[in-house]
């Protein structure tokens, strides 16, 4: 049931990114270094957000990491996801740290053309450690098994999470 609720939230993360490309108009809201963005997948659907944050490379500025939270309805769990570059050791997973501590290890679900992506579910306990932490921090490894660790704020994760939880 689990893999289930996982597999249906990447399909909405998926279809959000192609819902991009239509008409409806689209809110985003900062937070600190968060954004929360809202839209209305169908004209008479429900209002979808996202509370997330780019990673940027520093030379070129692309993408290097996305972390993001939604739920797929209003009565279902929150769920966070991470998508990596392409071109990394899937079998390793990925492991998520706050403050030096190690929050979840979990497993790359699928790739696309945005890169690789993994998600778990948030617990109210996890959610706080986000809220009262300073910065997170990414661990996946090259093909060559070396880790790469790519750390983002969390400023502003808090406040966003708290507008997020009341839509």
């Amino acid at each position: 049931m689990r893999n289930i609720i996982l597999v249906v939230i990447a399909v909405i993360v998926s279809a959000t990114n192609v819902a991009t490309a239509q008409t409806l108009p689209k809110t985003t809201k900062k937070f600190g270094d968060w954004a929360l963005s809202c839209r209305q997948l169908k004209a008479d659907g429900p209002e979808r957000c996202v509370l997330f944050q780019d990673i940027l490379w520093q030379k070129g500025g692309k993408r290097i990491l996305n972390v993001s939270v939604a739920r797929t309805a209003s009565d279902q769990p929150f769920v966070a996801a991470v998508t990596t570059p392409l071109g990394i050791l899937l079998p390793a997973g990925l492991t998520l740290y706050v403050d030096e501590k190690e929050l979840v290890r979990f497993p790359l679900r699928f790739c696309n053309i945005n890169g690789c992506r993994g998600q778990f579910p948030v617990t109210a306990a996890m959610q706080k450690l986000f809220s009262d932490g300073a910065k997170g921090r990414v661990v996946f490894r090259q093909p060559n098994g070396r880790p790469l660790r790519v750390e983002f704020s969390l400023k502003g994760f808090a406040t966003g999470f708290a507008v997020l939880n009341s839509r």
